[in-house]
């Protein structure tokens, strides 16, 4: 039994995505997945359940790589968006790849997808333990300057009834 895996495919070829999907198993993975060729079946499969990872073609007859990367960015997931294609030049896979997707491979050289995949997955991980724990310093710092405040006023207020309900004030505002 494989690895879980669930990808979401943009791929307007079922004999590419089963390719793909193929070579998933060969790495070990045991993907689950859905194959969208448009912008609008995009957002609803990001909107049905979570992904592991996307990975799309670069060109569909109504809908391309840097479409779906704005579908996703737009959706506000953070997951491993990785493009294969048959037909596009390196310049253009560089390009992709400043516009935010994680990896290229051509479609002719997929050995190295399962790699890429589990190294993604991690980096998306890193990053949502970051953006995590960049909130738990932001509260813990709302905490102490909440903290500080009640501090300065117990420092300053004579009044203890003055002194209580300025304090709550600060606490309910912090």
């Amino acid at each position: 039994m494989g690895e879980p895996l669930k990808v979401l495919v943009v791929e307007d070829s079922e004999d590419d995505a089963l390719l793909l999907l193929r070579e998933l198993q060969r790495d070990g993975f045991e993907p689950q997945s859905q194959r969208v060729q448009t912008a609008s079946e995009m957002r609803a499969a990001l909107g049905s359940q979570s992904w592991d990872a996307i990975i799309s073609d670069y060109s569909l007859p109504d809908f391309s790589a840097p479409a779906a990367l704005e579908v996703l960015r737009e959706s506000g997931a953070d997951l491993p968006f990785i493009v294969t294609s048959g037909t596009v030049g390196e310049d253009i896979a560089v390009a992709t790849m400043k516009a935010g997707a994680h990896d290229y491979l051509p479609k002719g050289n997929l050995r190295r997808i399962g790699q890429a995949i589990r190294r993604e997955m991690r980096e998306a991980e890193v990053r949502r333990q970051n953006r995590a724990n960049a909130a738990k310093i932001q509260h813990l710092n709302r905490i102490l300057r909440a903290i500080r405040n009640v501090n300065q006023l117990i420092v300053h207020e004579k009044d203890p009834r003055t002194l209580i309900q300025e304090a709550c004030n600060l606490l309910v505002e912090t």
